[in-house]
Parts: structure tokens; sequence; C-alpha cells
């Protein structure tokens, strides 16, 4: 789905047509659920977050300017209460493979984007697996990661190549 398309769901959202909602929802729940997973690193907190941030997008619609992307307006959202959320538990969130299990695979999942933030959690430091996620799987473009993780737009694009270097180091191409 385009960024206008999206929009104007959204705007039709904004409307009062409560029936477009599943489609902005699908159309935006993994770039929304990876970039706070990526945060917290906690399965159960990040879905927690995620309910919270379309709670927040639904109260604040109105709020959404259409000439913007609506993908990077609900990732703001999302980022923001998943560090306000870090930083309330920062002391408890550990973060071990052998136990988070739903990252690192106790079941067998063939899903390529589970496959691909396995292999992202595993290799990239935090903020290059940010700039992956949001790009990769949320289709954001360099500014608008830029604008999300408040960083300039060359050390956004530059930490993206970094990291796409560093998994094809690793994994290949």
């Amino acid at each position: 789905m385009t960024t206008k398309q999206l929009n104007g769901l959204v705007k039709k959202l904004q409307n009062g047509n409560m029936n477009v909602f599943d489609d902005i929802y699908y159309e935006t729940k993994s770039v929304v659920y990876y970039t706070i997973l990526t945060i917290l690193k906690d399965k159960s907190l990040s879905e927690d977050i995620m309910q919270d941030t379309y709670l927040k997008s639904l109260a604040k619609i109105h709020s959404f300017k259409p000439h913007y992307s609506f993908k990077s307006w609900i990732v703001t959202i999302a980022r923001n209460l998943a560090l306000n959320e870090y930083k309330k538990r920062k002391r408890e969130l550990s973060f071990d493979p052998s136990v988070d299990e739903y990252i690192f695979g106790s079941t067998k999942s063939t899903s390529e984007k589970e496959l691909i933030v396995k292999e992202m959690i595993e290799t990239l430091e935090e903020d290059e697996r940010e700039i992956v996620i949001l790009h990769v799987i949320g289709d954001l473009k360099h500014r608008e990661i830029a604008e999300i993780v408040e960083k300039p737009l060359g050390t956004v694009t530059w930490m993206y190549n970094k990291a796409i270097k560093k998994l094809k180091n690793e994994y290949g191409e």
C-alpha cells in the first residue's frame, strides 16, 4: 500500500469510518511491533505497548496531518511510548538470548521477517537495528527515519549502509 493510499484510509478514519481501522492496522502492525520490540526486548510488554500505541493514535487521529507519512507518525508514537516504558523499567529489563526464546527461536518459524529480525538482533548494534527495522520492515524512507530517531539524515544513511554491510559480511548476500 502506498503512503497516499494509507493516508486516504486515515482520512476516512478521521471522518469517523472505523471500518478502515483494520486495514490501517494490518498495514502498520509489523513496523510498530518491531520498533517497540527493538527498544524493550520483551515480547509481552511490546504487545502491550503496541496496543497502547493504537489506542493513543485513535485518540489523537485528528491531529494527524495528511501531508506527512502515517507510518512515520504512528512509529513515532510507538517509539516514544516504548522509550518511556524502557525508562520506567530500565533496571528490570534484561536481554539474555538463552532466556528470550521468542526472539531466538524455541519454535520453528519460517517467517522471513522473523528470521531477518533474529539475525539483526544477534549481529547489529541497537541503533543500527532500529534503523534497519524501520527501513526494511516499516518501508520508511531514510528521511522519515532520521526524524523518528532524531539523528541527521547523513548519520541514518551511514548507519543503515554500515548495518547492511555488517549483515552481508556475517550472512552473505
